[in-house]
C-alpha cells in the first residue's frame, strides 16, 4: 500500500481540516477509502468512506441516528441554530422524521414535480441566455444558485421582491454546520436562522389568510396538512420550510459548480459531451 495514501489517512482529523483539502479533498478520500475505510476521529466519532458501509448504516435506524441533539447542543448551546437543526427534516429518526417527511412529500407529489418542469426549463433557458448577453460572467452567482432560490421561492410563492435575502441566509446557516466554527462564523448563522423565521413567520401568516393552490403552492400543502388532520406544528412548518431551501440550495448549486471544474479539468469529457446528440 502506498506509505503517502496511509500517512494522509493517519493524519485525517474532521475537526482540524486544512485549506489543501478544503481546495482538493478527494486524494485524502481515496486514502481513506483504500487504508482506513471506517475512521476513528480523535473526538471517538467514525468517519465512512465506502458506499456500501454508508448505505448500510442510513437505512439501519435502529443503529444508527440522525439525531444531533446530543452533538450540536455543547457545539451551538441554547441558540436558534440549535432550535433549527435538530427540528429539521433531516437531523431526526423515526418517528418524527417520519412523520415530517410524509407531509413534505405529500406536497411534493411526482405530478406536482412533473408540473414544474415547464417553469423550470424556461427558468435554465433565460439564466443562459443573460450570460450569454453579459458574455463574462461568475457561474455560481449568475446560474448556478439561481436556480434552487427561484425554484424553492415559486413552490413556496415567495414573492420575487422577497428573494433577495435567502441565498445569503442559506448560506450563513448551512456555513455554521462546518465541523468547528468560529465566533462570528456562529453569529452570523443565528443572526440568519432569526431573520428567516421572521420572514416565514410573515409569509404563513399571509398564505392562513390567503391560501394559494394547494396542488402547486407548496406552504398552503404543508398549512394545511392531510386529509387525514395531521400538519406540522408551527415550529416544525417554518425550520422545514428553511431545511427546504437550504437543502435545494446545497446540492444544486455545489452539482453545477463542481461539474464545470470536473469539466474544465478533463477537457476530453467536454469534448466528448459536446459530440453527443
Amino acid at each position: 500500500m502506498n506509505l503517502d495514501a496511509r500517512e494522509l489517512a493517519g493524519g485525517f482529523d474532521l475537526e482540524k481540516l486544512t485549506p489543501e483539502f478544503y481546495a482538493n479533498p478527494y486524494p485524502t478520500y481515496r486514502a481513506l477509502r483504500e487504508t482506513e475505510p471506517v475512521k476513528r476521529m480523535p473526538n471517538g466519532s467514525y468517519f465512512l468512506t465506502r458506499y456500501d458501509d454508508l448505505v448500510t448504516a442510513y437505512k439501519n435506524t435502529k443503529v444508527f441516528s440522525s439525531d444531533k441533539k446530543k452533538e450540536f447542543s455543547p457545539k451551538y448551546g441554547d441558540s436558534l441554530l440549535y432550535e433549527h437543526h435538530t427540528t429539521s427534516l433531516v437531523f431526526n429518526d423515526p418517528p418524527a422524521h417520519t412523520r415530517v417527511r410524509r407531509l413534505i412529500m405529500g406536497a411534493l407529489s411526482p405530478r406536482a414535480i412533473a408540473g414544474m418542469e415547464g417553469d423550470i426549463v424556461k427558468l435554465v433557458d433565460m439564466l443562459l441566455d443573460r450570460l450569454a448577453a453579459k458574455g463574462k460572467v461568475e457561474l455560481i452567482e449568475d446560474f448556478a444558485s439561481a436556480i434552487p432560490v427561484e425554484v424553492i421561492g415559486n413552490l413556496l410563492d415567495v414573492p420575487h421582491d422577497e428573494r433577495e435575502p435567502l441565498r445569503d441566509w442559506s448560506l450563513a446557516i448551512l456555513g455554521a454546520l462546518e465541523p468547528v466554527i468560529s465566533p462570528e462564523v456562529f453569529a452570523r448563522g443565528n443572526k440568519a436562522v432569526k431573520d428567516f423565521l421572521a420572514y416565514l413567520e410573515i409569509l404563513v401568516a399571509r398564505r392562513r389568510e390567503k391560501p394559494g393552490n394547494p396542488d402547486r403552492d407548496v406552504l398552503t400543502r404543508l398549512i394545511q396538512g392531510e386529509d387525514n388532520g395531521e400538519r406540522l406544528t408551527a415550529k416544525e412548518l417554518l425550520h422545514n420550510c428553511i431545511f427546504l431551501l437550504n437543502a435545494g440550495h446545497e446540492t444544486t448549486t455545489n452539482l453545477i459548480g463542481n461539474g464545470l471544474v470536473a469539466l474544465l479539468d478533463h477537457p476530453a469529457e467536454k469534448k466528448t459531451a459536446d459530440r453527443k446528440p
